[in-house]
C-alpha cells in the first residue's frame, strides 16, 4: 500500500544512515510505500523525499545500471515518472561523492611508500568493494591524469568563495521548508542561496557572503519598484554573483 505523506510524517523519526535504511526495508516487507510529495517547481520535498535521497545512496547500484536504480527507487517510494530525472541525477551525484570520500578518506592518505601496504585491501568499512574493483580504483586514483584533475579540482574549490551551510537535506529539503514557513512568497534562487547560507539564527556569519546577500535585497527591492528588470539566465542571483553559481 502506498504511505501518504501525512502518515509518513507521523510514523518516521529522524533516523539516519543504516537505522533510516532498516525502516526502508521493513516498509519494503510490507509493500507500503511512501508518496513523495512536489513542489510547485515540481521538485520532489518533505520527509519522505529527504528520506529517499538517503535510500539512493545505500543502494549502492553501479551508476550505468540506471534503470536498475530507477526500478530501486520504485520498489520503494511511490515517486512517479517525473521524478526519474531527479533520482538519476542524484544517484549520479552520489557515485561521485562516493568515490570522492573514498580517494580523500582511504586512497591520499596513505600514498607514501611507508603507507602504501594499507592501500591493497578495499576498506572494512565498505565491505562490498570486491578486491578487484579497489585494486582499479587505486590505481586510476594514483595515476598522473588523475592527479593533474585532482589539482585543477582543488584550485577550483579554493575559488570557491560563498560556500552553503547545508545539511545532508540539501537545496531540495531547504526548498520544501520555506514554503511551509514562508508561504505565499517566491521561492526563487536568490533566496535559496541566502537561507543556504545562514546560520541558526538567521544570520550569516561571512562578510563576504553578506555583503552579497545585501546586494540580493537591493536587487530585488528594485525589481519590484520597476526599476531593474530580469529574465531568463540574466536573473536576481547571477546579477548579484556575476557568475551562475547556485
Amino acid at each position: 500500500k502506498d504511505l501518504s505523506p501525512a502518515t509518513f510524517e507521523e510514523e518516521t523519526k529522524s533516523t539516519r544512515g543504516i537505522n533510516t535504511m532498516n525502516h526502508v526495508v521493513k516498509r519494503k516487507i510490507q509493500k507500503i510505500k511512501p508518496v513523495v510529495e512536489y513542489n510547485k517547481s515540481s521538485r520532489p520535498h518533505g520527509k519522505a523525499a529527504i528520506e529517499m535521497q538517503s535510500y539512493i545512496k545505500w543502494t549502492k547500484l553501479p551508476k550505468d545500471l540506471k534503470e536498475q536504480i530507477w526500478e530501486a527507487v520504485q520498489m520503494a517510494y511511490v515517486v512517479g515518472e517525473r521524478g526519474k530525472k531527479m533520482v538519476l541525477c542524484s544517484a549520479a551525484k552520489k557515485w561521485k561523492d562516493f568515490k570522492s570520500t573514498l580517494t580523500r578518506q582511504f586512497i591520499l592518505p596513505f600514498t607514501n611508500e611507508k603507507e602504501k601496504e594499507k592501500l591493497k585491501e578495499p576498506p572494512q568499512l565498505y565491505n562490498f568493494i570486491e578486491k578487484l574493483q579497489w585494486d582499479a580504483f587505486v590505481a586510476s586514483r594514483l595515476s598522473p591524469d588523475f592527479e593533474v584533475l585532482h589539482f585543477e579540482q582543488s584550485q577550483r574549490k579554493e575559488k570557491c568563495e560563498y560556500n552553503h551551510r547545508l545539511s545532508r537535506k540539501g537545496y531540495i529539503g531547504l526548498e520544501g521548508q520555506l514554503e511551509e514557513t514562508m508561504p505565499g512568497e517566491e521561492i526563487d534562487r536568490s533566496l535559496l542561496w541566502k537561507k543556504a547560507r545562514e546560520d541558526k539564527q538567521g544570520k550569516i556569519p561571512d562578510p563576504k557572503v553578506a555583503e552579497k546577500a545585501k546586494l540580493i535585497d537591493d536587487l530585488k527591492k528594485q525589481v519590484s519598484e520597476g526599476t531593474l528588470t530580469i529574465s531568463g539566465s540574466n536573473d536576481i542571483l547571477n546579477l548579484a554573483l556575476g557568475t551562475p553559481e547556485q
